[in-house]
């Protein structure tokens, strides 16, 4: 069982949050939040795998 770094809960499941986040190019990507349910506080992060695959395909597709 995985327990929370900020409140030392027990975790047995995350909640997403949905988050935008940008590089210093100015570049901003879809950005997923992993966050505890019992002090809402970020776990981690990560780019959302689903928004970059989507991203991409529309990429693509603007190019051809």
């Amino acid at each position: 069982m995985a327990i929370c770094p900020h409140c030392n809960s027990q975790v047995t499941r995350l909640n997403l949050e949905a988050l935008s986040s940008s590089s210093f190019m100015g570049i901003e990507w879809n950005t997923i939040a992993y966050t505890c349910p019992t002090c809402q506080k970020i776990i981690s992060t990560q780019i959302d795998p689903i928004a970059i695959k989507s991203d991409i395909v529309n990429e693509i597709k603007n190019r051809i």
